[in-house]
């Protein structure tokens, strides 16, 4: 018990946070809503993420047992498509880019810990472009070679100044790199990086480890500046 109890505070401990802490059991909608971090959907939530411009909404609709498809709807709430990766009955946050043609969403994935998601709408579609988080995932296995690709975990933060590319840190399970999960034991560390959601490729001056202690930080100043 005291084992999985420190793991559970070790991933709260590096999970990018949207506007509070939310697992996969919670479910007061008190905890969902916008803020400068992102739109935060809970479970059984109705809520509704507006693109800047207004004219496109990403939309949760309250439920009891069974999740409905999460839509993209346009300004007159017709359905632009159903988001099936992210129709599991998991919390999500979503974070629209300025030009509110592309959003990213951290989707839970269970241990308050989250997944990257990245989409474009395009010719009347919405189409989610994978691209960007399989590179950070790989710069991270290359970093840490003791890390699985399939346990590293890219986080969005923001989007970067020109509203192209996006902020994002790598984490990973505890004990990923532990003999119980692969052959070459080790140790890694979070990863932050910016990428452009269109072409998936990341900035490779922006790749450094998070150097706190005590959490994750983003670091500060050049690539990391603020508009």
């Amino acid at each position: 018990m005291r084992a999985l109890l420190l793991f559970f505070l070790f991933c709260s401990a590096w999970t990018v946070p949207a506007r509070a802490q939310v697992g996969a059991l919670q479910t007061d909608c008190k905890l969902g809503g916008g803020g400068p971090s992102g739109y935060q959907f809970v479970a059984t939530c109705a809520g509704r993420a507006r693109s800047p411009d207004g004219h496109f909404a990403v939309v949760q609709r309250a439920y009891r047992d069974k999740q409905p498809p999460i839509e993209v709807q346009d300004a007159r709430g017709r359905v632009v498509a159903r988001l099936s990766s992210i129709s599991d009955d998991m919390p999500f946050s979503v974070h629209w880019a300025p030009n509110s043609r592309w959003f990213f969403v951290n989707h839970h994935v269970g241990s308050f810990m989250d997944v990257l998601r990245v989409f474009e709408i395009a010719g009347g579609k919405v189409i989610e472009r994978p691209a960007l988080g399989r590179a950070a995932a790989k710069i991270a296995s290359l970093r840490y070679p003791c890390l699985r690709r399939d346990m590293i975990l890219p986080n969005g933060l923001r989007w970067a100044r020109g509203g192209h590319s996006i902020v994002l840190v790598t984490i990973s399970r505890p004990d990923a790199c532990s003999s119980d999960y692969t052959s070459r034991p080790g140790s890694w560390q979070p990863l932050w990086m910016i990428g452009d959601a269109r072409t998936g490729r990341v900035e490779a001056r922006s790749i450094q480890p998070n150097r706190d202690a005590r959490g994750l930080r983003e670091p500060r100043g050049g690539l990391y500046s603020r508009p």
